[in-house]
């Protein structure tokens, strides 16, 4: 659905911080109380044994099942699952944020999301619409050469407000897993072990991507 998919990849780690940030922020709050709980006693132990099935088979039936109304998007699963991973070092970073009450846990930003109008889209589009209809009581009594005058002001104005491709960003964690994970491709090269060495190769090609901020395009 695109309305609420997250317009660029800067955005889409901001959401997944803050999903990952609250839950721990609230284990920090109620771990006191669980601790102080009188049912709770330490020398007894808890144990539960899931069947095979149930942590196997049953999560690849549901992604089957959500492969099925658009079977496109099955040459993906693999990129998307070595995107996820790199992933997981924004959301740990958010965890220990959470659980320790670091300063970006405190962030909340709404996502901006690609097929959805924020706010303030909607009020600069009724600011722009406010402007054009003063802009046609103006065309009704001006002269040729004020409105000559006004068509250079709009074109100068076009030309100032085209999108700017901004600087990509350099995320050094991932930048660093990139090169240990391709320093690690390198030696199950060698070492004539090809399942890893392929795993590791592309796992590190997606950091790399990602610590470099090649993933999607941004726009000002």
């Amino acid at each position: 659905v695109l309305c609420e998919v997250p317009e660029s990849y800067e955005a889409y780690r901001k959401q997944q911080h803050r999903w990952h940030s609250g839950p721990m922020q609230l284990f920090r709050l109620c771990l006191p109380a669980i601790l102080k709980s009188k049912g709770l006693k330490f020398s007894s132990t808890a144990e539960a044994e899931l069947p095979l099935w149930l942590i196997c088979y049953v999560p690849v039936f549901m992604s089957i099942l959500n492969i099925l109304p658009a079977p496109k998007s099955f040459p993906f699963i693999v990129p998307y699952l070595l995107f996820e991973n790199t992933m997981s070092v924004t959301k740990f970073n958010a965890m220990v944020s959470g659980l320790f009450q670091l300063g970006s846990s405190y962030e909340w930003i709404v996502t901006k999301k690609a097929g959805r109008s924020s706010e303030s889209d909607l009020l600069a589009a009724a600011e722009r619409e406010t402007k054009s209809i003063e802009q046609q009581k103006i065309h009704r009594g001006a002269s040729e050469s004020e409105l000559v005058e006004l068509q250079q002001l709009k074109e100068h104005k076009a030309e100032a407000t085209t999108p700017v491709k901004k600087a990509n960003k350099i995320y050094k964690k991932e930048l660093t897993l990139a090169f240990l994970l391709l320093t690690a491709s390198v030696r199950s090269l060698l070492s004539a072990q090809g399942v890893h060495f392929y795993f590791l190769l592309f796992q590190g090609v997606t950091f790399l991507l990602v610590g470099l901020d090649l993933i999607g395009e941004q726009m000002s």
